[in-house]
C-alpha cells in the first residue's frame, strides 16, 4: 500500500468516526427521552447487548459503536410498546408489527422522525420513509433451563422465521444458499403470518414462575442470550457518558456470557460500525 493510499484510508476512518460520534449525540438524546417515559410511567428497562458493554467498559458509547440496544421484560415490553406512540410524542415513531403496516422487524424500534439525511438506513429506505436514527428495544422471555433441545429449537427457529421476514421483505440480500432457500419460501407466506410465527415462538416457554430469561431477538445464538432471571433483578443505574441510566444487576455475568473476556477490546480490524447509516 502506497504512503497516499495509508493516509486517504487514516483520513477516511477518522472522517467515519466523527459521523458515529455525531450519531451517538443524536442517539444519547433519544435514550434520554425514552428514560424520561420510564420513569414517568414506572417501566423498568436496562441497558443491554453493546450499549451495556459500553457502560460496563467504557462507562459510554463503544467508541465505533452506532447504535443503543435496551432490554425489557416481556410484561414490560408490552406496556411501553401500549403507551410509547403517545407518551413519546411526535418526534419519535415506534416501530413495531402492531404499529406500521409494512414492518419489516422482530423486535420494537424507537425511530426519530427527521427531514435531515445525513443518518439513513438505505437498506430499509424501501419499506418507510422513516429510516433516521433508531433506538432497538429488545424484549426477554421466561424460559425453563439455562438450555434445553427445546430452547435450542426455539432459537433455531427465531432465526429461520427472522431470517424468512427478511427475505420477504427484501431488507437483507439473497447472497448465500441459505438466504436464496429464504427467499424462495418467502413466497409462500404472509407478513402477517410470519409475526404470528414470530410472536408464538417468543412466547413458546414463556410461564412467570421460569427461573431463566432470553433474548430471541438478538443475533447472537440463543445460548449466548439465556441468563438466571435474577441477573437481571432490579435496575442499577450507572454512568453512561453524561447521565445516568439502568444496568442490570449482574452485568458480569450477561456480558461474559455473551461475549467472554469482555474488558479487552478486539483488534482494530474488527472495530466494525453496524448499522450502515
Amino acid at each position: 500500500m502506497s504512503q497516499e493510499t495509508a493516509a486517504a484510508n487514516q483520513r477516511s476512518q477518522e472522517d467515519e468516526m466523527v459521523l458515529v460520534k455525531e450519531l451517538q449525540q443524536i442517539t444519547l438524546a433519544m435514550l434520554k427521552d425514552i428514560d424520561d417515559v420510564c420513569t414517568r410511567y414506572g417501566i423498568p428497562y436496562y441497558l443491554g447487548e453493546g450499549t451495556l458493554l459500553g457502560a460496563v467498559r467504557h462507562k459510554g458509547f463503544i467508541p465505533w459503536d452506532d447504535d443503543i440496544d435496551l432490554l425489557m421484560m416481556r410484561d414490560d415490553y408490552e406496556r411501553f410498546l401500549q403507551i410509547a406512540p403517545a407518551a413519546m410524542g411526535e418526534r419519535y415513531e415506534i416501530q413495531h408489527y402492531t404499529t406500521m403496516a409494512n414492518c419489516w422487524t422482530p423486535l420494537m424500534k424507537v425511530r426519530l422522525l427527521t427531514d435531515d439525511p445525513k443518518f439513513r438506513q438505505s437498506h430499509i429506505a424501501h419499506v418507510t420513509p422513516n429510516n433516521g436514527p433508531m433506538i432497538d428495544i429488545f424484549p426477554l422471555d421466561n424460559v425453563p433451563k439455562r438450555s434445553s433441545f427445546g430452547q435450542t429449537l426455539q432459537g433455531t427457529m427465531a432465526r429461520i422465521l427472522r431470517g424468512t421476514l427478511s427475505q420477504k421483505m427484501r431488507t437483507a440480500e439473497d447472497d448465500t444458499f441459505a438466504k436464496k432457500v429464504l427467499r424462495f419460501a418467502s413466497h409462500f407466506f404472509t407478513r402477517e403470518f410470519l409475526f404470528q410465527c414470530i410472536n408464538r415462538n417468543y412466547l413458546r416457554y414463556n410461564a412467570p414462575d421460569n427461573p431463566y430469561v432470553v433474548c430471541l431477538a438478538s443475533y447472537y445464538k440463543v445460548q449466548k442470550e439465556t441468563f438466571p432471571k435474577e441477573a437481571f433483578g432490579e435496575p442499577v443505574r450507572v454512568p453512561f457518558e453524561d447521565g445516568m441510566f439502568p444496568v442490570p444487576q449482574n452485568p458480569d455475568l450477561i456480558l461474559t456470557t455473551i461475549y467472554g473476556d469482555y474488558m479487552t477490546p478486539p483488534p482494530p480490524e474488527k472495530r466494525v460500525i453496524k448499522h450502515h447509516f
